[in-house]
């Protein structure tokens, strides 16, 4: 049970407003319980869906596929199964296999992985832990990476942490459509 209470009826028009428009769109879930979190304020339940939507279209340079194993591996460090669940399921849709999704705890040694989705789990554990080596790794992705798909890698990495940091403390609750969609091993992937 969550530490906050999701808001299943919305009270407001501007809240009734938002969950219509989610019911309707996003990945056919519905109304996520960590938007049913932030809707306890309602200006930051918007503000947040503008901001992370951005992820998610045309605008950005960064590989979806690497967007989603960086995403994955947040989920792993940060013990976040509400992050990772919601992303095994982002990450199945931009071409990742269950076989990838659960050898990403092993990525060092998988074969499943090129040098540079191997370099993008090294960098996303640097920038999660804000490890002294972290520039040097960036600098090493320049390699494959323009400078913007660096930044928004980066970008991404902080975002995910930031929401990882709020759905652990506040133990948000997975929402169940997405769990029947998982498969049975999803969390010793974790």
């Amino acid at each position: 049970m969550s530490v906050v209470s999701m808001i299943e009826e919305p009270q407001t028009e501007e809240l009734r407003d938002l969950y219509e428009r989610l019911s309707q769109g996003g990945l056919g879930l519905g109304v996520l319980n960590l938007f049913k979190v932030l809707a306890h304020n309602s200006t930051l339940l918007r503000s947040y869906l503008r901001f992370g939507t951005v992820f998610f279209g045309d605008a950005m340079a960064l590989s979806p596929r690497l967007r989603e194993i960086a995403v994955l591996r947040i989920g792993q460090l940060t013990g976040s199964e509400y992050e990772f669940a919601q992303h095994v399921r982002v990450a199945r849709m931009v071409g990742l296999s269950d076989e990838e999704i659960a050898s990403l705890q092993d990525y060092d040694e998988s074969e499943l992985f090129s040098d540079l989705e191997r370099a993008v789990v090294r960098y996303t554990d640097a920038v999660s832990a804000l490890t002294p080596e972290v520039s040097d790794l960036g600098r090493g992705l320049k390699r494959w990476l323009s400078e913007r798909e660096l930044m928004e890698l980066t970008f991404a990495i902080g975002h995910w942490n930031m929401v990882a940091r709020v759905l652990v403390p506040l133990e948000v609750a997975l929402d169940e459509a997405l769990v029947a969609e998982l498969p049975a091993e999803w969390r010793e992937w974790m």
